[in-house]
C-alpha cells in the first residue's frame, strides 16, 4: 500500500496532537476508558429519552462489544464534547456545547484481536435528518476500519436544539455545531484515539456519507480538506436553505391551484409513472427509467380523467393536472424566473409537505426558522408571498445553515479526492442542485476536464434517496473512492446493476450511459460511457435567481441564455428589479 505523502501525515499528525495522547503503546479498551475519562471537556455519553426510558443511564466511556451475526467484535468509545457555551460562543443563556461521539476499533492484540484486523485506516461515517442520535460504525469496523459517527451536537427531542431562542434570534453556536464543528470533533477524536488505541497513527482518513452525510463531506472538504484523503459524498443536502423551500413548493401549489389538498401522493405517483412511460425510450433503451428527467417533457393533462391513456385510477382533474405541470417545474418567482430545482418527473416526492413536514429538512420549518417564531404559520399566505419568503430565508438562514462555497482547495491542495453520486429519482433531494453544485465546481477549476482529476459527481438514474428504486444500484462506492485514491486510477465508470435491469456503466457527469446498440442491455459489456449531458439547453435551464435576490429578475449567470425560454413567463405584479419588503 502506498504510505501517505509526508505533508498528509504531519496533517493527522498535528490534529492527534491537539489532544494530550500518552507515549506509543497499544492499551485496552478498559485503559482508553480510562483515558477518555481523564481528558478535559469529555463527559459520560446519554442517550437520547425515549418513551420506554425517558432517563436514560449515562454510558460507559468505552466496552468490549463482542461479535453478533454479521458483525466483528470490537471496542467502542461513546463520550461527549463540551469547550465553549453561552452568548459569547452563540448558544442561548446557560447553554453549552453537547456534541455526542462514537468511535469504533476493530480489536487490538491487548483485547485479543488478530494481527490485520486494523486496516491502518479510519472511515468517518455520516449522518441523516437531522441527526440527533449516534449510528452505527460496523460498515467500518466490519471491514478493518476505524469507524465514526457523531450526533451533530443534539440529541433527539432535547431542547439543545433549539435553533430559535427565547430572544428570537438564531441560535448560532448550535448551527455551527450542526454543520461544522460536530464533524470536526469526530473526525479529530477518531484520528487521536486510533492512535492511543494502536499506538501508531492512521494512514488514511475517509469521509463516507449521503444525504445529510453528504452534506457533511463537503463541509469537511471546504473547511478541513487538507486532513483527508478521499470523500464519498452522496445526494449531499448542502443547499439546506433552498431544498426545504423545494420541499414545500408542492404544499403551495396544491393550495393555490386545487384550493385543497386534493392531489394526493397516489395520484402524483401515478402522474410520475406516465411520465416515465411516455419518454421512457428517449434514453435509448425502454426500461423503465429515465436517463436524464430534464429531457421528459410530459404534460400531465394527459393524465386528466377521460383523456385517452389516463390511468383508470388516480386520474385527475384539470387543476390537479395544472398543480402536476407546476410542481414538476419547480419553484419560480413572480417574474417566472427559477428560485430552485425541482424533483422532476420520475422521482415521487411528497406533494403535502407543510411544518411539521419529514425528510432532510426536519420538523422545524425552513420559515419558522428565517422568522425566528416558532409559531409563524405561512400556511394562509398566497404563492405570490412564496419568493418574499424564500428571500427571507436565504437572507436569515442560508448565510449559517447552507454549504454552498465551490473553494474547496484544501481538498485539492492536499491530494484528497471527491466522489459524488446522486440518484436521477431522488424523493427527497433535487439531484439537480448536486449538478448546480459540481457545475459551479467546473467553472471555478477551469472546467470539468480539469475538475475529474481530483472531483467527480456520478449521476444514477431511476436511483431514489441514497440508493433504492427501479434504477440500477451503484455498488462498491466507498472502495471506488478508496482504490481511487490509493492507486490514482479514476473511476472511469461504476457498476450499477439490479436483478431486474442487470449492469451497466455509471458515468462521471457530464458523460452518461449509452447502450452499443446491440446486445443483451442486461449485459455491462453493452453499455459504454460517452455523450455529454451537459448540454447548453441543460445549463441554461438550471440557472436560478441570484442568491439572496429571489423575488428579482435576473438569474445567477445567465448571459449566454438571454434568449432561452428561462428568461421568465409572466409577471404578475410591478416589481423592480431587486422587489425588496424588508
Amino acid at each position: 500500500m502506498r504510505t501517505k505523502p509526508v505533508g498528509r501525515r504531519l496533517a493527522i499528525a498535528f490534529c492527534a496532537s491537539l489532544f494530550a495522547t500518552p507515549a506509543l503503546a497499544e492499551m485496552t479498551c478498559a485503559a482508553l476508558g480510562s483515558y477518555l475519562a481523564t481528558q478535559p471537556n469529555i463527559s459520560q455519553y446519554v442517550p437520547p429519552p425515549t418513551p420506554q426510558v425517558p432517563s436514560p443511564a449515562p454510558v460507559p466511556f468505552t466496552a468490549l462489544v463482542a461479535a453478533s451475526g454479521t458483525n466483528a467484535a470490537r471496542c467502542e468509545a461513546n463520550f461527549i464534547y463540551s469547550a465553549r457555551g453561552g452568548l459569547a460562543d452563540g448558544y442561548a443563556v446557560g447553554q453549552n456545547q453537547r456534541i455526542g461521539i462514537r468511535v469504533g476499533f476493530p480489536l487490538n492484540s491487548f483485547d485479543g484481536g488478530v494481527q490485520g484486523a486494523w486496516n491502518g485506516k479510519v472511515r468517518n461515517i455520516g449522518g441523516g435528518g437531522l441527526q440527533g442520535s449516534l449510528s452505527s460504525i460496523t460498515a467500518a469496523t466490519n471491514t478493518g476500519y476505524v469507524g465514526s459517527n457523531t450526533d451533530t451536537g443534539h440529541a433527539t427531542g432535547s431542547p439543545a436544539f433549539a435553533v430559535i431562542q427565547d430572544t428570537h434570534e438564531l441560535n448560532y453556536g448550535t448551527l455551527d455545531d450542526f454543520l461544522v464543528e460536530s464533524i470536526h470533533q469526530q473526525y479529530q477524536w477518531a484520528l487521536a484515539l486510533t492512535k492511543v488505541y494502536y499506538g501508531t497513527a492512521a494512514t488514511r482518513n475517509y469521509w463516507d456519507g449521503c444525504s445529510t452525510g453528504g452534506r457533511e463531506g463537503l463541509s469537511m472538504a471546504l473547511n478541513f480538506g487538507e486532513d483527508f484523503d478521499g470523500f464519498l459524498t452522496g445526494a449531499p443536502a448542502n443547499f439546506h436553505t433552498r431544498l426545504q423551500v423545494a420541499t414545500v413548493w408542492p404544499f403551495w401549489v396544491q393550495k393555490e391551484l386545487t384550493g385543497t389538498a386534493t392531489l394526493t401522493q397516489a395520484k402524483m405517483n401515478a402522474a410520475n409513472a406516465s411520465a416515465v412511460a411516455a419518454c421512457d425510450a428517449l434514453d435509448g433503451v425502454t426500461d423503465g427509467i429515465l436517463g436524464d428527467p430534464r429531457a421528459c417533457t410530459y404534460d400531465a393533462k394527459n393524465n386528466i380523467c377521460g383523456q385517452p391513456g389516463a390511468p383508470a385510477t388516480n386520474c385527475l382533474t384539470p387543476q390537479e393536472a395544472d398543480a402536476v405541470n407546476r410542481i414538476w417545474d419547480g419553484p419560480r418567482n413572480d417574474h417566472g424566473l427559477r428560485i430552485w430545482f425541482p424533483f422532476g418527473r420520475g422521482a415521487n416526492a411528497g406533494v403535502t409537505n407543510q411544518p411539521p413536514f419529514g425528510g432532510p429538512g426536519g420538523s422545524l420549518g425552513i420559515f419558522t426558522w428565517s422568522h425566528r417564531d416558532l409559531n409563524f404559520d405561512f400556511t394562509s399566505e398566497p404563492l405570490s408571498l412564496f419568493d418574499d419568503e424564500t428571500k427571507l430565508a436565504t437572507r436569515v438562514v442560508a448565510p449559517y445553515s447552507d454549504i454552498m462555497s465551490t473553494d474547496l482547495h484544501r481538498a485539492k491542495k492536499g491530494g484528497a479526492k471527491i466522489l459524488m453520486w446522486h440518484g436521477g429519482a431522488d424523493q427527497l433531494i433535487p439531484w439537480r442542485q448536486s449538478v448546480h453544485y459540481y457545475r459551479e465546481a467546473a467553472e471555478r477549476y477551469d472546467g470539468f476536464k480539469d475538475l475529474q482529476r481530483w472531483f467527480r459527481f456520478y449521476l444514477a438514474p431511476g436511483v431514489t434517496h441514497c440508493g433504492g428504486g427501479a434504477g440500477p444500484q451503484p455498488q462498491a462506492l466507498f472502495d471506488t473512492m478508496v482504490n481511487w485514491v490509493e492507486t490514482g486510477k479514476a473511476p472511469d465508470s461504476i457498476l450499477s446493476q439490479n436483478a431486474t435491469l442487470g449492469a451497466r456503466p455509471m458515468c462521471p457527469y457530464p458523460q452518461t450511459a449509452l447502450y452499443n446498440g446491440s446486445g443483451d442491455p442486461k449485459l455491462f459489456a453493452s453499455w459504454h460511457c460517452g455523450g455529454n449531458i451537459e448540454t447548453r439547453a441543460n445549463a441554461c435551464m438550471d440557472r436560478v435567481v441570484k442568491y439572496q435576490h429571489e423575488t428579482g429578475r435576473h438569474l445567477e449567470d445567465a448571459d449566454d441564455c438571454k434568449h432561452d425560454d428561462d428568461r421568465g413567463r409572466g409577471h404578475d405584479r410591478d416589481h423592480d428589479d431587486d422587489h425588496d419588503r424588508d
